[in-house]
């Protein structure tokens, strides 16, 4: 006898989001090696230490920037700029990306800030910062470090602030260094299938677009 919810496990093991955003995973932790410097992977995906710009060569946030956040939003479907002005209007800061293509059937902002691994709180500090320096038009805000991310909507001339996705994929980082480790193997559908169950499908555009409609739409009903 089948379970069910083995067979539902079995079909959503293909999500191609997954697929997709295995490789981006893969081919970040194979830039550690290309760079020569698979430990600092390791040290970062199981020690809980930061990205030090003199080992990976570069400014740690664009390194994490090129190599996971923007490949990751393309996975999601999102079309981004990246240093837009505006955010907040009467302030000259401004947040590390705005989405173009939002359609949640709502004029709205859409931006996001970016930290590197193990620095998710200091990018979730920021962004709720934003969602309430700037009250006239409805926001949505991301906040990552390439692990956990997390998606925050707050509706026009309203402090509520609400949380409608936030996946964290601290156990598939873990796993990561296990392709470049000798005495461990790499399992890549074992990987993908935390993934899955950490709920990546629900940071595709598409997923977030529906959640936030319907936030907005009861804000402007009430």
């Amino acid at each position: 006898m089948v379970n069910s919810d083995e067979g539902n496990t079995t079909f959503r093991d293909h999500s191609s989001i997954a697929e997709q955003l295995l490789r981006v995973l893969e081919g970040y932790a194979d830039e550690f090696s290309n760079r020569g410097v698979p430990a600092h992977l390791t040290h970062t995906a199981r020690e809980g230490k930061y990205l030090k710009g003199k080992h990976i060569g570069q400014e740690p946030e664009r390194f994490v920037e090129e190599q996971l956040i923007w490949p990751a939003l393309s996975v999601f479907d999102y079309t981004v700029w990246t240093q837009p002005y505006g955010y907040p209007k009467w302030d000259k800061s401004r947040p590390d990306f705005e989405v173009r293509n939002m359609d949640s059937g709502v004029d709205c902002a859409v931006i996001g800030e970016i930290k590197t691994p193990n620095k998710f709180e200091y990018a979730e500090q920021d962004i709720i910062n934003y969602l309430e320096s700037d009250l006239g038009e409805p926001t949505i805000g991301f906040a990552t470090d390439g692990v956990r991310w997390q998606v925050r909507a707050r509706p026009e001339k309203s402090d509520e602030i609400t949380v409608i996705s936030d996946v964290n994929l601290h156990d598939v980082y873990r796993l990561l260094p296990n392709r470049h480790e000798e005495q461990e193997s790499y399992d890549k559908h074992r990987t993908r299938e935390r993934m899955v169950e950490a709920g990546v499908e629900e940071l595709h555009r598409h997923t977030i677009e529906e959640r936030v409609s319907r936030i907005f739409s009861s804000d402007s009903v009430t």
